[in-house]
């Protein structure tokens, strides 16, 4: 006769067949998806990397495709820039693209990216006036019918409101520092995201792949993603000034 299980050998058991469980999504393949099949709307999603990999040209890539299915428009948040940036930026986007300084702006039934030279989403603003409205919005972008990206190097840059609320983390190839700076709730996904980067030959090839976790159904995907059409070397060049005057640089 097999002798009864005390509830503390049970517990021991359960937690030891999660964490085989854990360990299995964690480490197994990615599964080859689309950008399109794998992002909800509406959802958040946090986009990390190094720099110059292409996490902003992935978010407006990602609009372009939901503007053709689906006829959304989308918005840029950005900190308060000098006006000429601001019209030359805009004069190489789409007239369904605007771009934005307030959160009031952002309308519904549409595409938000939200870089990080926004600053309003900066860790050290967690209990701000900012970050509260900026939670509340994340709140009710499911009844306001939003997909919001964040962009951002690593997740120590963000409120932890923000990390926790996401549907899904996209990584363009991070540096092994960015593993060493993330937040302990996502470090072992970003490690993996490391060594996943580290399998892939060829600076072309890395910038076209991304590795994305779904935390809906929690597991690994990759896809491959092109640039829209109106991307170009001076619309990067002018989201990168962007991205110091966002961190008092210029």
């Amino acid at each position: 006769m097999t002798p009864k299980l005390s509830w503390t050998e049970k517990l021991k058991r359960y937690r030891k067949e999660k964490a085989e469980e854990y360990a299995k999504i964690v480490l197994s393949p990615p599964t080859k998806t689309t950008l399109y099949k794998v992002l909800p709307h509406p959802g958040v999603v946090l986009i990390m990397g190094d720099r110059r990999m292409g996490k902003t040209g992935l978010a407006h890539e990602v609009a372009h495709q939901f503007h053709n299915r689906r006829n959304l428009p989308a918005v840029v948040h950005m900190p308060a820039v000098p006006e000429n940036i601001r019209r030359r930026i805009q004069r190489l986007l789409p007239n369904w693209m605007k771009i934005v300084t307030r959160r009031s702006e952002w309308p519904k039934d549409s595409i938000v990216i939200y870089d990080e030279a926004a600053q309003s989403a900066h860790a050290r603003r967690s209990q701000t006036g900012d970050a509260v409205e900026l939670d509340d919005l994340i709140g009710i972008s499911g009844q306001r019918n939003q997909l919001i990206f964040f962009i951002s190097h690593h997740s120590r840059k963000l409120d932890l409101n923000v990390v926790h609320e996401v549907n899904r983390i996209i990584w363009k190839k991070p540096t092994y520092a960015h593993q060493l700076f993330e937040r302990n709730e996502v470090s072992d996904f970003s490690m993996r995201a490391y060594d996943f980067f580290q399998g892939i030959k060829g600076e072309v090839a890395r910038k076209r792949v991304s590795l994305i976790l779904d935390f809906d159904n929690f597991g690994f995907y990759q896809c491959t993603n092109s640039l829209p059409p109106w991307w170009t070397d001076q619309l990067s060049r002018l989201f990168q000034d962007v991205q110091r005057i966002g961190r008092g640089v210029l």
